[in-house]
């Protein structure tokens, strides 16, 4: 059978159930394949039987029994390039944000891609900065590492999302955000909400739209790692945000259920975990084998209120180095980020920090634990010891520390001299309203007076113990103080 012949073969539609077809004929097509029929719209192969092939639609049609579709020669390509900065796109590659089209393609789509194993890999030792004092400091992500992020509607993961983008200005890092599931509305506020702050030079947006076939959204996370990859090849460092798995997993359950598969646990299919952990598997930090960079992963899930026992959650946090859980309560309160402290962990990001930043971390932790406690406590209305009452003063230092303005961006320097200070003589018998109303100024100080420079040297040093830059820090407090309100 020659190649010509090949690329025709015909298989003819059977039965049709929404966007599901079943044809017959196509003796050599394999999962994954690309169908098209006569106007060129395009089904993937997702089920082998013995007389019948299965496929999902691509575009919105409605097809009828005896429609003919025949094999794609090339199964999707793309068309990749630094001309996608900036720019939305769908699943497909194709522009839909009003702009132009792309340059003819130049590359094919890989389903299966297999996740590079350990001799491509090397350890994860460099911090992935957000410039958001209490992810760098308490749970840090580091290059190549997969962190999930959970939490209900409305609990702050979209705002932490666009500064983490708007962050990444001036330090070589490209940015993919997957919307899965989107609305249209919200992919273009979410667009111009970063364009709009100088991330479109590096940032892609690609968009699997609600109003699109299912079948759809449930190959977006694929196509998204398939562009972080090309880009970590060319020794560019990734971060790549699907937003979100929960969304994803719900479309893999309808197409399970309408293929008549056996459901699962919650109904959703047997394969699902293996779809999501085959996907998170091709994150990683590489080696010179695979372009010496990273693609660094944020998946995403939307729970239930205060929840986060269901299955997909817990199987997502199996699968990732660690999670950061968003509270709508925190949120309510004015606190940004919303991050829930003590529900949230990370696993491997602390081996990228310096001795500084690891041994403030931990005091800072062990001093929000014991504030959480006396706080329960004190709610009793019992008499409260000059310790219990300094802790609380503390806890609440440190939670004004903590809270960030959006669109804020604080670096490393910033970052530790700013929650040292609740450690200093500065704020020995200072109380929050204090810090709240200067904590502006001391900011600006941290970052443009000269005279704090050598402080923000030390934040860099890998050998400096937190002791001895509360020691140095202590001789600077008259700076800090002469800006401040009186």
């Amino acid at each position: 059978m020659t190649e010509d012949t090949f690329t025709k073969e015909v298989g003819f539609v059977v039965n049709a159930k929404g966007y599901l077809l079943s044809l017959d004929g196509l003796p050599r097509a394999r999962i994954n394949d690309i169908l098209i029929d006569d106007e060129k719209n395009r089904a993937i192969v997702v089920s082998l039987d013995d007389d019948l092939v299965t496929a999902l639609l691509l575009d919105d049609v409605n097809p009828k029994a005896g429609d003919r579709y025949t094999l794609s020669e090339n199964n999707l390509e793309y068309s990749l390039g630094d001309y996608l900065f900036g720019r939305i796109i769908n699943v497909f590659g194709e522009a839909i944000d009003g702009k132009g089209s792309f340059p003819k393609q130049n590359a094919q789509l890989t389903f299966e891609s297999v996740a590079p194993g350990v001799s491509a890999r090397k350890e994860i030792s460099e911090q992935f900065e957000t410039g958001i004092s209490a992810i760098d400091i308490l749970y840090p992500v580091g290059k190549g590492q997969r962190q999930l992020l959970f939490g209900p509607t409305s609990s702050g993961k979209t705002t932490f999302l666009r500064d983490i983008i708007i962050n990444q200005k001036g330090k070589d890092i490209i940015c993919i955000y997957a919307g899965i599931g989107k609305s249209a509305a919200f992919i273009e506020r979410f667009a111009e909400s970063i364009f709009s702050k100088g991330a479109a030079p590096y940032t892609v947006i690609m968009a699997a739209l609600s109003e699109e076939q299912s079948s759809v959204s449930s190959i977006a996370p694929t196509i998204a790692l398939f562009l972080a990859e090309h880009f970590c090849r060319k020794g560019k460092e990734v971060l790549l945000i699907l937003d979100d798995l929960g969304t994803h997993a719900k479309y893999m359950r309808e197409i399970a259920l309408l293929m008549g598969q056996i459901p699962g646990r919650q109904s959703y299919p047997g394969d699902v975990f293996y779809q999501h952990a085959h996907l998170l598997e091709l994150a990683g930090n590489f080696n010179e084998k695979y372009g010496d960079s990273s693609i660094t992963l944020l998946p995403l899930i939307e729970t239930d209120i205060e929840n986060f026992t269901d299955l997909i959650p817990t199987n997502l946090m199996s699968m990732t180095d660690g999670h950061l859980f968003f509270s709508p309560e925190l949120r309510s309160e004015g606190y940004y980020p919303s991050v829930a402290i003590d529900r949230s962990v990370t696993r491997v990001g602390r081996q990228t920090q310096t001795k500084l930043q690891r041994e403030l971390s931990t005091q800072v932790m062990m001093l929000f634990a014991e504030f959480r406690k006396q706080q329960e406590y004190s709610r009793f209305g019992t008499n409260l010891s000059a310790k219990t009452k300094d802790t609380l003063r503390k806890g609440e230092l440190i939670l004004e520390l903590l809270k960030q303005n959006p669109y804020e961006n604080l670096p490393r320097e910033v970052q530790i001299p700013l929650l040292s200070l609740v450690f200093t003589r500065f704020l020995e018998k200072r109380e929050r309203p204090f810090l709240a109303k200067n904590k502006k100024a001391i900011i600006d100080a941290l970052l443009n007076d000269s005279r704090l420079q050598d402080i923000r040297k030390m934040t860099h040093d890998q050998t400096m113990s937190l002791e001895n830059f509360i020691k140095e820090y202590d001789s600077k407090s008259e700076i800090i103080d002469s800006v401040c309100q009186r």
